[in-house]
């Protein structure tokens, strides 16, 4: 086969790439050259044109400007609710976890109770009612140690100015002493963490002719179910 034959074998069986290249070049120009109609935009020669197309332009500015603010506002007061939220739920947390046991210290203070008053009662004779003396004594102490590692405080106002916030007046005696003091405990109150779980129980005295006897409630504490 000659060179001639050889070279229209190869134009013939050759892909026909031209006719797409030169599309290609065609459509190239035209996707390139395009532009955004802000980007094309021409400005006015005429002075009043130009100055209203600044006056749009800086309204626009504003807009923009306003709306921003207003969003910067909003991530603001959604951050300080979200803030507010927290500190609500962490408090929640913190009573729950302070006052957990006030329920179950309620039911266990007429336990101390008995016990106190086991300890009032004389011993006599008897090695075996001394060492049963000693050993209620002995659990008391214990009783003590953990009601206190929990927060619990005694409410024992002997001697003190009567308080209604913290006691109940049970009865009142009349002296020649110093009037709404604190003359007896009849029972001892209690605090869990600094809220009053139960008041103290107590005689208060009075100036002589204000009245003695059991007192009708007018000066009582909170009670349990108001504490």
């Amino acid at each position: 086969m000659s060179d001639s034959t050889d070279k229209r074998y190869a134009d013939e069986n050759a892909p026909e790439e031209a006719p797409a290249a030169e599309a290609a070049s065609e459509e190239a120009p035209q996707g390139a050259g395009e532009a955004s109609p802000d980007e094309g935009e021409a400005l006015p020669e005429d002075p009043e044109a130009l100055k209203e197309r600044v006056r749009e332009l800086e309204s626009k500015v504003s807009e923009l400007e306003e709306t921003v603010s207003s969003y910067w506002d909003q991530a603001l007061r959604a951050k300080a609710e979200g803030e507010n939220a927290r500190r609500r739920a962490e408090k929640d947390v913190e009573q729950a976890r302070k006052y957990a046991l006030e329920g179950f210290l309620k039911e266990l203070l007429p336990v101390k109770d008995s016990l106190e008053m086991a300890l009032q009662v004389e011993v006599s004779g008897g090695e075996s009612a001394e060492k049963l003396h000693k050993g209620v004594e002995m659990t008391m102490g214990m009783l003590d140690e953990v009601l206190q590692k929990q927060g619990v405080e005694e409410v024992n106002p002997l001697e003190e100015a009567f308080d209604p916030n913290y006691h109940q007046a049970m009865t009142t005696v009349e002296t020649e002493g110093e009037p709404n003091r604190v003359v007896s405990v009849m029972q001892k109150g209690f605090l869990l963490n600094g809220r009053l779980v139960r008041p103290a129980l107590v005689e208060v005295s009075v100036r002589p002719g204000e009245g003695g006897g059991h007192g009708s409630g007018a000066e009582a504490g909170p009670s349990e179910d108001e504490s």
